[in-house]
Protein backbone atom coordinates (compact mmCIF):
# COMPACT_ATOMS: atom_id res chain seq x y z
CA UNK A 1 0.00 0.00 0.00
CA UNK A 2 2.82 2.44 1.05
CA UNK A 3 4.15 1.74 -2.62
CA UNK A 4 1.04 2.93 -4.76
CA UNK A 5 1.08 5.97 -2.32
CA UNK A 6 4.91 6.84 -3.20
CA UNK A 7 4.24 5.51 -6.87
CA UNK A 8 1.20 8.07 -7.03
CA UNK A 9 3.32 10.90 -5.41
CA UNK A 10 5.97 10.21 -7.91
CA UNK A 11 4.03 10.52 -10.62
CA UNK A 12 1.69 13.94 -9.82
CA UNK A 13 5.47 15.28 -9.24
CA UNK A 14 5.70 15.07 -12.94
CA UNK A 15 1.98 16.54 -14.01
CA UNK A 16 3.30 20.10 -15.12
CA UNK A 17 0.09 20.87 -17.51
CA UNK A 18 -3.63 21.31 -16.53
CA UNK A 19 -6.56 20.51 -18.52
CA UNK A 20 -10.37 20.72 -18.09
CA UNK A 21 -12.56 17.66 -18.96
CA UNK A 22 -16.02 18.97 -21.19
CA UNK A 23 -18.89 15.89 -21.60
CA UNK A 24 -21.96 16.26 -23.46
CA UNK A 25 -25.34 16.11 -21.71
CA UNK A 26 -28.80 16.37 -22.67
CA UNK A 27 -30.41 19.73 -22.13
CA UNK A 28 -33.90 18.94 -20.65
CA UNK A 29 -36.95 21.02 -22.64
CA UNK A 30 -38.77 21.13 -26.04
CA UNK A 31 -35.67 20.81 -28.20
CA UNK A 32 -33.69 18.04 -26.29
CA UNK A 33 -30.30 19.91 -27.44
CA UNK A 34 -26.92 18.28 -26.63
CA UNK A 35 -24.83 20.42 -24.88
CA UNK A 36 -21.22 20.92 -23.47
CA UNK A 37 -20.83 20.40 -20.00
CA UNK A 38 -17.64 20.55 -17.68
CA UNK A 39 -17.34 17.98 -15.43
CA UNK A 40 -13.49 19.55 -14.16
CA UNK A 41 -11.41 22.13 -14.12
CA UNK A 42 -7.83 22.96 -13.70
CA UNK A 43 -7.13 18.97 -13.01
CA UNK A 44 -3.38 18.45 -13.31
CA UNK A 45 -1.57 16.25 -16.26
CA UNK A 46 1.17 15.76 -17.93
CA UNK A 47 0.71 14.99 -21.99
CA UNK A 48 3.09 12.66 -23.81
CA UNK A 49 4.09 12.13 -27.20
CA UNK A 50 5.06 9.36 -28.70
CA UNK A 51 5.84 8.55 -33.07
CA UNK A 52 4.27 5.02 -34.07
CA UNK A 53 6.92 4.06 -36.10
CA UNK A 54 3.95 2.43 -38.83
CA UNK A 55 3.69 4.75 -41.84
CA UNK A 56 -0.03 5.12 -43.17
CA UNK A 57 0.26 4.98 -46.91
CA UNK A 58 -2.07 6.67 -48.69
CA UNK A 59 -2.09 7.36 -52.65
CA UNK A 60 -0.84 10.58 -52.34
CA UNK A 61 1.02 10.66 -49.23
CA UNK A 62 2.73 8.58 -46.24
CA UNK A 63 2.14 9.71 -42.66
CA UNK A 64 3.53 9.02 -39.30
CA UNK A 65 1.01 8.00 -36.91
CA UNK A 66 1.28 10.13 -33.49
CA UNK A 67 0.12 8.96 -30.31
CA UNK A 68 -0.95 11.35 -27.50
CA UNK A 69 -1.59 10.29 -23.90
CA UNK A 70 -2.94 12.04 -20.93
CA UNK A 71 -1.80 11.34 -17.49
CA UNK A 72 -4.30 12.69 -14.99
CA UNK A 73 -4.70 11.30 -11.41
CA UNK A 74 -7.30 8.32 -10.76
CA UNK A 75 -10.21 9.89 -8.97
CA UNK A 76 -11.04 12.05 -11.76
CA UNK A 77 -13.91 10.35 -14.36
CA UNK A 78 -13.37 10.88 -17.87
CA UNK A 79 -15.52 9.30 -20.49
CA UNK A 80 -14.61 8.26 -23.65
CA UNK A 81 -15.55 10.56 -26.41
CA UNK A 82 -15.34 13.47 -24.15
CA UNK A 83 -13.59 16.52 -24.85
CA UNK A 84 -10.46 17.31 -22.98
CA UNK A 85 -8.31 21.00 -23.38
CA UNK A 86 -5.40 20.61 -22.09
CA UNK A 87 -2.74 23.65 -21.03
CA UNK A 88 1.23 22.56 -21.32
CA UNK A 89 4.25 24.50 -21.27
CA UNK A 90 2.05 27.92 -22.27
CA UNK A 91 0.23 25.85 -25.56
CA UNK A 92 -3.49 25.23 -25.28
CA UNK A 93 -4.79 21.96 -27.33
CA UNK A 94 -8.01 20.58 -27.64
CA UNK A 95 -8.55 16.87 -27.59
CA UNK A 96 -10.97 14.14 -27.80
CA UNK A 97 -10.71 11.03 -25.89
CA UNK A 98 -10.22 8.77 -28.02
CA UNK A 99 -10.35 5.68 -26.04
CA UNK A 100 -11.26 3.61 -22.74
CA UNK A 101 -9.43 5.65 -20.11
CA UNK A 102 -6.68 3.27 -18.62
CA UNK A 103 -7.21 3.19 -15.03
CA UNK A 104 -4.57 2.62 -12.24
CA UNK A 105 -3.75 3.05 -8.80
CA UNK A 106 -1.42 5.53 -9.09
CA UNK A 107 -2.63 7.44 -12.17
CA UNK A 108 -5.07 6.88 -15.07
CA UNK A 109 -3.56 7.39 -18.50
CA UNK A 110 -5.86 8.37 -21.72
CA UNK A 111 -5.09 7.83 -25.29
CA UNK A 112 -6.34 11.37 -27.00
CA UNK A 113 -7.14 12.70 -30.90
CA UNK A 114 -6.22 16.26 -31.66
CA UNK A 115 -9.63 17.71 -32.70
CA UNK A 116 -10.17 18.17 -35.96
CA UNK A 117 -11.23 22.22 -36.98
CA UNK A 118 -12.16 22.94 -40.09
CA UNK A 119 -11.54 26.81 -41.55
Amino acid sequence: MKYSYLLKKHIEMLYDGVCTIIDYEKQQGITNNTIEAIKAENVKCRLSYKNDSQVQQTDKTATEKQIIKLFLPPDIDVKQGCKIIVTQEGETNTFLCAGKPLVYGSHKEIVLELEKRYA
